[in-house]
């Protein structure tokens, strides 16, 4: 059988346009270039509004029974998550507190993260407010692989502390960053001890909104205790 030369070269062609196209996409995700966009994401980071999924097993948290809300993350790294049920509580990283607010109880837990250095939310505006360098400097970065989360193509990093301290709080942080937006779409944070695993699923991002700084504040509704832990 006679193969014409003119086949030949079309299969030619195909064969190193595949193996290019397959060197194009290994080289696309080299670390290096991983970290420069999540500098250029986090670099003119401001603010973001998010809706959320919020999944803490393996702890008796107050966060536990958060199945979904809204979060607003600042650049300081502060957040409020609003949460739809159960009965609108809400959690808020201030500064160096933790609160958690039960509008039922008309109770806040306030939670200080020089006592509580063991609380898991102080990681949830990794990715966020967090430049590629500074995940860097602070984890060992390593890729995991990529997936589809709701109609977005990710990238998962899984970041191991490199402090001593830090690692005896988490063992290791799992990123899916949206390859769009370069901002995260899912975290799943491991405690180290404990058992607990926080989990955050985040869909219609919006970044760099002007939000209302009332929103990191300690303000809530009068007539509320507080209860510092």
């Amino acid at each position: 059988m006679k193969i014409r030369q003119g086949t030949i070269c079309v299969v030619l062609a195909l064969a190193a346009a595949t193996v290019a196209s397959a060197q194009e996409n290994e080289l696309a995700w080299t670390m290096e270039r991983a970290i420069k966009q999540l500098d250029r994401q986090g670099s003119d980071f401001e603010s973001v509004l998010a809706e959320v999924d919020v999944d803490w097993s393996g702890g008796a948290s107050e966060a536990a029974q958060i199945k979904g809300g809204r979060i607003y993350i600042n650049g300081k790294g502060e957040f409020r998550l609003n949460a739809d049920s159960p009965a609108q509580r809400t959690v808020l990283l201030d500064g160096n507190t933790v609160h958690h607010y039960d509008p039922q109880a008309k109770l806040v837990k306030e939670y200080s993260l020089s006592k509580h250095k063991d609380r898991l939310e102080v990681f949830v505006p990794l990715g966020f407010s967090t430049t590629g360098k500074k995940l860097d400097d602070d984890f060992l970065v390593t890729f995991i692989g990529e997936d589809t989360i709701g109609d977005r193509r990710t990238l998962g990093l899984e970041l191991t502390p490199k402090n001593d301290k830090m690692r005896a709080v988490v063992s290791r942080i799992q990123i899916w960053v949206d390859e769009s937006s370069w901002l995260p779409a899912r975290q799943v944070i491991t405690q180290s001890s404990g058992g607990q695993v926080l989990t955050v699923t985040y869909s219609g991002t919006a970044r760099n909104l002007e939000l209302n700084r009332d929103l990191f504040d300690d303000n809530w509704p009068k007539g509320t205790e507080k209860e510092r832990m």
